[in-house]
C-alpha cells in the first residue's frame, strides 16, 4: 500500500489512502481497524481498473480522535465520507463497508443515493432489522453495552495486559496490532465512542424513523462464522432494498471477511462492482416514429 494522504474535513484530520484509476471504490472500517483491513482487496481492486480510496475513519488508525462521544455520530461519520469524496473530486463512488464502516455505508446510501453507485455491505445488515434484534442477537452483542460506560470500560480492557479485551477478539481480525493502534493516545476511548453514540440503551426509546428505500444496486455478505453478528441481520435486509439485491454467505469465514476470506471477497466485489445497472442511470425516452 502506498503512503497515506491528509485532509482536514469537518474539524478533524483524516488519512486516507488513494491508489489506481478508473471507478472509484471508497472501502470503510469497523472497529477496531483501519485503512490497513483492506490490505488484500486494494491491490485486487487497483487490477481490476478501479480507484481504490480507502479512509482510516474518525478515531481509528492515523486519523484524528475527538474524545467526546457526540464526535462519532453516524450524520457526523457520514458527512466526513462525503467531504472525503468533494474533495476528491468523486461525485459518485461504490461504496464497500464493514463492520461499523457497513453502518455508514447504509446510512450514506439513505442520506446521498444520488451520490452512490453500487453498495457492499459486510456483516452488517440493514439498521431496520437491527433496530428489533432477538434475544440470540443481543446475547451476542452484549459487548455493545459494556462499552457504554465511560472510563470504567476503558480500564477493564486495559487491565491485567489487555486480559479482557484479548478474550473478547479471540485470535480474530488482526488481533495483535489492535493492541497496538489501541494503545496509542485517545484511541481506546475513542473506538468505543463509536458505540456510545449510536448504540447506546436509550437510543431504542427514541421513535423509530423510518428508513428511505436503498436504490442502489446492493450486495450483502455475510460469514458464518461471525460470533457477534447473527445471520437475521444480513439475510432479512433485502426488504429494505428497491434496487437489485444480492446476498452472500461464506461458510469458511468469521466476522473480519476481509482477512479470513480475502480470496472470496474479491472475487465477489469484482464480479458485482459495475456489473448491476447503477440505480443513478435514466432510462432514454423512446424515440417517436
Amino acid at each position: 500500500m502506498t503512503e497515506k494522504r491528509t485532509v482536514r474535513v469537518n474539524d478533524v484530520e483524516l488519512a486516507y489512502v488513494d491508489e489506481g484509476e478508473g471507478e472509484p471504490v471508497i472501502l470503510l472500517h469497523g472497529f477496531p481497524d483501519s485503512s490497513y483491513l483492506w490490505r488484500h482487496q486494494i491491490p485486487a481492486l487497483v487490477e481490476g481498473g478501479f480507484r481504490v480510496i480507502a479512509p482510516d475513519l474518525r478515531g481509528f488508525g492515523d486519523s484524528g480522535k475527538p474524545q467526546e462521544a457526540a464526535a462519532y455520530g453516524m450524520q457526523t461519520i457520514v458527512n466526513d465520507v462525503v467531504a472525503l469524496t468533494l474533495h476528491l473530486g468523486v461525485k459518485r463512488p461504490h461504496l464497500v463497508g464493514h463492520d461499523w464502516g457497513a453502518a455508514i455505508a447504509w446510512m450514506y446510501a439513505f442520506l446521498m443515493p444520488r451520490r452512490l453507485d453500487h453498495l457492499v455491505v459486510m456483516s452488517v445488515g440493514h439498521p431496520g432489522v437491527f433496530a428489533t434484534p432477538s434475544l440470540e442477537q443481543r446475547a451476542a452483542s452484549w459487548y455493545m453495552l459494556f462499552y457504554q460506560f465511560p472510563g470504567v470500560s476503558e480500564e477493564l480492557l486495559r487491565r491485567n495486559g489487555w486480559r479482557l479485551f484479548k478474550e473478547i477478539m479471540g485470535r480474530e481480525g488482526d488481533h495483535d496490532r489492535y493492541l497496538r493502534d489501541l494503545a496509542r493516545p485517545g484511541a481506546l476511548t475513542a473506538g468505543l465512542n463509536w458505540y456510545r453514540a449510536n448504540r447506546s440503551p436509550e437510543a431504542e426509546l427514541r421513535p423509530a424513523r423510518p428508513f428511505p428505500p436503498v436504490y442502489a444496486p446492493t450486495l450483502g455478505i455475510w460469514g458464518a462464522g461471525d460470533k457477534a453478528l447473527l445471520e437475521e441481520g444480513m439475510a432479512a435486509s433485502g426488504k429494505y432494498v428497491k434496487g437489485p439485491w444480492r446476498y452472500e454467505r461464506i461458510e469458511d469465514a468469521g466476522h473480519w471477511l476481509p482477512l479470513d476470506a480475502p480470496d472470496e471477497v474479491n472475487k465477489l466485489l469484482l464480479g458485482f462492482l459495475g456489473t448491476e445497472r447503477p440505480a443513478h442511470q435514466e432510462r432514454r425516452p423512446r424515440r417517436r416514429l
